[in-house]
Protein backbone atom coordinates (compact mmCIF):
# COMPACT_ATOMS: atom_id res chain seq x y z
CA UNK A 1 0.00 0.00 0.00
CA UNK A 2 2.52 2.67 0.81
CA UNK A 3 4.98 1.83 -1.99
CA UNK A 4 1.45 2.06 -4.53
CA UNK A 5 1.36 5.83 -2.97
CA UNK A 6 4.89 6.99 -3.24
CA UNK A 7 4.70 5.29 -7.00
CA UNK A 8 1.56 7.02 -7.76
CA UNK A 9 2.76 10.59 -6.02
CA UNK A 10 6.01 10.27 -8.08
CA UNK A 11 4.59 12.46 -11.13
CA UNK A 12 3.49 15.59 -8.98
CA UNK A 13 6.79 15.26 -7.28
CA UNK A 14 9.01 15.53 -10.62
CA UNK A 15 6.67 17.91 -11.83
CA UNK A 16 7.58 20.12 -8.77
CA UNK A 17 10.92 19.42 -8.92
CA UNK A 18 11.00 20.66 -12.95
CA UNK A 19 8.32 23.33 -12.69
CA UNK A 20 9.68 24.78 -9.36
CA UNK A 21 6.00 26.16 -8.44
CA UNK A 22 3.81 24.51 -5.94
CA UNK A 23 0.78 26.29 -7.18
CA UNK A 24 1.70 25.13 -10.59
CA UNK A 25 1.26 22.03 -9.87
CA UNK A 26 -2.52 21.48 -8.33
CA UNK A 27 -4.19 19.54 -11.61
CA UNK A 28 -1.12 16.73 -11.35
CA UNK A 29 -1.66 16.62 -7.09
CA UNK A 30 -4.93 16.29 -7.16
CA UNK A 31 -4.89 13.85 -10.20
CA UNK A 32 -1.91 11.94 -8.10
CA UNK A 33 -3.97 11.89 -4.95
CA UNK A 34 -7.39 10.54 -6.18
CA UNK A 35 -5.10 7.85 -7.88
CA UNK A 36 -3.94 7.31 -4.37
CA UNK A 37 -7.36 7.04 -3.34
CA UNK A 38 -8.71 10.25 -1.92
CA UNK A 39 -12.05 11.71 -2.52
CA UNK A 40 -12.55 14.27 -5.37
CA UNK A 41 -14.02 16.79 -2.81
CA UNK A 42 -11.63 16.28 0.02
CA UNK A 43 -9.10 16.88 -2.74
CA UNK A 44 -10.28 19.99 -4.55
CA UNK A 45 -10.30 21.73 -1.28
CA UNK A 46 -7.02 20.26 0.31
CA UNK A 47 -4.88 19.91 -2.54
CA UNK A 48 -5.49 24.16 -3.08
CA UNK A 49 -5.22 25.20 0.23
CA UNK A 50 -2.26 23.12 0.82
CA UNK A 51 -0.87 24.58 -2.26
CA UNK A 52 -0.41 28.13 -0.49
CA UNK A 53 0.17 27.34 3.12
CA UNK A 54 2.02 23.93 3.39
CA UNK A 55 5.71 24.52 2.86
CA UNK A 56 7.55 22.06 4.37
CA UNK A 57 10.33 21.61 1.57
CA UNK A 58 10.64 25.63 0.61
CA UNK A 59 11.00 26.20 4.71
CA UNK A 60 13.80 22.78 5.24
CA UNK A 61 15.45 24.30 2.37
CA UNK A 62 15.45 27.62 3.71
CA UNK A 63 16.38 27.04 7.16
CA UNK A 64 19.70 24.43 5.78
CA UNK A 65 20.53 26.84 3.28
CA UNK A 66 20.43 29.93 5.72
CA UNK A 67 22.30 27.78 8.72
CA UNK A 68 24.98 27.29 5.80
CA UNK A 69 26.13 30.54 4.65
CA UNK A 70 25.87 31.59 8.85
CA UNK A 71 28.37 29.25 8.99
CA UNK A 72 30.34 29.70 6.42
CA UNK A 73 30.35 33.29 7.25
CA UNK A 74 31.43 32.34 10.89
CA UNK A 75 28.51 34.22 12.64
CA UNK A 76 26.82 32.71 15.86
CA UNK A 77 24.22 30.34 15.28
CA UNK A 78 21.41 29.76 17.96
CA UNK A 79 18.35 27.64 18.49
CA UNK A 80 16.61 30.57 19.87
CA UNK A 81 17.37 32.82 17.08
CA UNK A 82 15.96 30.16 14.95
CA UNK A 83 12.73 29.64 16.49
CA UNK A 84 11.75 33.12 15.97
CA UNK A 85 13.32 33.20 12.61
CA UNK A 86 10.53 29.89 11.75
CA UNK A 87 7.85 31.29 13.67
CA UNK A 88 8.37 34.63 11.10
CA UNK A 89 9.38 32.89 8.36
CA UNK A 90 6.25 30.63 8.09
CA UNK A 91 3.46 33.79 8.44
CA UNK A 92 5.66 35.77 6.09
CA UNK A 93 5.68 32.86 3.32
CA UNK A 94 2.08 32.32 2.71
CA UNK A 95 1.22 32.40 -0.67
CA UNK A 96 4.46 32.64 -2.12
CA UNK A 97 4.69 28.97 -3.38
CA UNK A 98 3.21 30.01 -6.81
CA UNK A 99 6.46 32.06 -7.50
CA UNK A 100 10.31 30.71 -8.26
CA UNK A 101 12.21 31.63 -4.81
CA UNK A 102 9.06 32.73 -3.52
CA UNK A 103 9.48 31.84 -0.10
CA UNK A 104 12.94 33.01 -0.24
CA UNK A 105 11.97 36.72 -1.73
CA UNK A 106 9.57 36.94 0.88
CA UNK A 107 12.22 35.89 3.18
CA UNK A 108 14.62 38.40 2.41
CA UNK A 109 13.92 40.83 5.08
CA UNK A 110 13.44 38.50 8.02
CA UNK A 111 16.97 37.05 6.50
CA UNK A 112 18.61 40.58 7.05
CA UNK A 113 16.58 41.82 9.94
CA UNK A 114 16.12 38.70 12.18
CA UNK A 115 19.73 36.33 11.77
CA UNK A 116 21.55 39.86 10.67
CA UNK A 117 22.50 38.93 7.04
CA UNK A 118 25.13 41.24 5.03
CA UNK A 119 23.51 42.00 1.40
CA UNK A 120 26.61 40.36 0.35
CA UNK A 121 25.35 37.14 2.46
CA UNK A 122 21.74 38.00 0.95
CA UNK A 123 23.03 37.43 -2.12
CA UNK A 124 24.92 34.01 -1.78
CA UNK A 125 21.73 32.86 -0.16
CA UNK A 126 19.50 33.53 -3.13
CA UNK A 127 22.18 31.89 -5.52
CA UNK A 128 22.28 29.03 -3.52
CA UNK A 129 18.31 28.73 -2.71
CA UNK A 130 17.08 29.34 -6.28
CA UNK A 131 20.14 27.08 -7.71
CA UNK A 132 18.33 23.83 -5.42
CA UNK A 133 14.90 25.51 -6.18
CA UNK A 134 13.30 21.92 -7.21
CA UNK A 135 13.62 20.49 -4.04
CA UNK A 136 11.71 22.44 -2.26
CA UNK A 137 8.17 22.53 -4.38
CA UNK A 138 8.61 18.71 -5.51
CA UNK A 139 8.68 17.90 -1.39
CA UNK A 140 5.70 20.47 -0.83
CA UNK A 141 2.91 18.88 -3.45
CA UNK A 142 4.33 15.02 -1.56
CA UNK A 143 3.38 16.52 1.75
CA UNK A 144 -0.03 18.17 -0.09
CA UNK A 145 -0.86 14.37 -1.01
CA UNK A 146 -0.49 13.24 2.19
CA UNK A 147 -2.46 15.24 3.81
CA UNK A 148 -4.84 14.91 1.74
CA UNK A 149 -5.00 11.77 2.77
CA UNK A 150 -5.15 11.43 6.08
CA UNK A 151 -7.81 14.10 5.72
CA UNK A 152 -9.39 12.22 3.57
CA UNK A 153 -9.13 9.16 6.45
CA UNK A 154 -10.59 10.80 8.61
CA UNK A 155 -13.51 12.96 7.19
CA UNK A 156 -15.27 11.41 4.25
CA UNK A 157 -17.28 8.92 5.33
CA UNK A 158 -18.52 12.57 7.48
CA UNK A 159 -18.83 14.05 4.07
CA UNK A 160 -20.54 11.41 2.18
CA UNK A 161 -23.00 10.97 5.09
CA UNK A 162 -23.52 14.39 5.16
CA UNK A 163 -23.99 14.33 1.71
CA UNK A 164 -27.11 12.66 2.05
Amino acid sequence: MLLNVYGNIIPAYLTGFSICSSSAVIPVTLECTMKNGATKEIANFTVPLCSTVHMCGSTIKLITTSVAVMYLSGMNISFALFVNFILLQGISAVAAPGVMGGVLMASIGLLESVLGFSPEQSALMMTIYLALDGYGPACNVSGDGAITLIIDRFFAKKYASAQQ
